[in-house]
């Protein structure tokens, strides 16, 4: 169903991720959801990298499939699903796209680097047909540049991680 968290082996991460932009601030957001051992948790990002922000919300995307992979090595995970709504997650990471942007062949390269720590796989999802956890993603994308546009100029210095972890 849309609303379950799909089952996998406590060895494995699942994480959805999407992206956003804004253009009166020229900033990406990145959103993601993960579920681990039984803990969910929410992460959500903003910025405004150049070789990136050219990609709009793609360039939020790619920011939410690396933090999610980080996430999961960090956790000491075997294996990662990423549930996404754009292609591009998949198609570069696995070659079948060529990454001609700087943006792009950074993730690659990412990919690639984490291949040996874990095991990477990707599931497409449909945009915006009321999967919930997509959809919780895309608002989590949101949420992270519309605070960094109404945020002080001190936090507009930092780069803004949020986690919530629930049991």
């Amino acid at each position: 169903s849309q609303n379950s968290v799909p089952i996998y082996n406590k060895d494995t991460l699942i994480a959805y991720v999407d992206g956003s932009f804004d253009v009166n601030t020229n900033r990406y957001g990145s959103g993601v959801v993960i579920f681990f051992q039984d803990k969910t948790y929410e992460f959500n990002n903003a910025g405004n990298s150049p070789d990136l922000v050219e990609m709009r919300n793609v360039a939020g995307e790619i920011t939410g499939a690396v933090m999610a992979i980080k996430f999961a090595i960090k956790q000491k995970a075997k294996n990662i699903v990423i549930f996404y709504d754009y292609a591009g997650i998949e198609e570069w990471a696995e070659g079948n796209w060529k990454a001609n942007k700087a943006g792009t062949q950074k993730y690659k390269a990412f990919i690639d680097s984490a291949r040996p720590y874990i095991n990477i796989g990707f599931e497409k999802v449909k945009a915006h047909t009321g999967d919930t956890f997509n959809e919780r993603a895309d608002i989590l994308a949101k949420n992270a540049w519309y605070f960094f546009k109404y945020s002080s100029d001190l936090l507009l210095l930092c780069p803004m991680l949020k986690v919530s972890i629930s049991a």
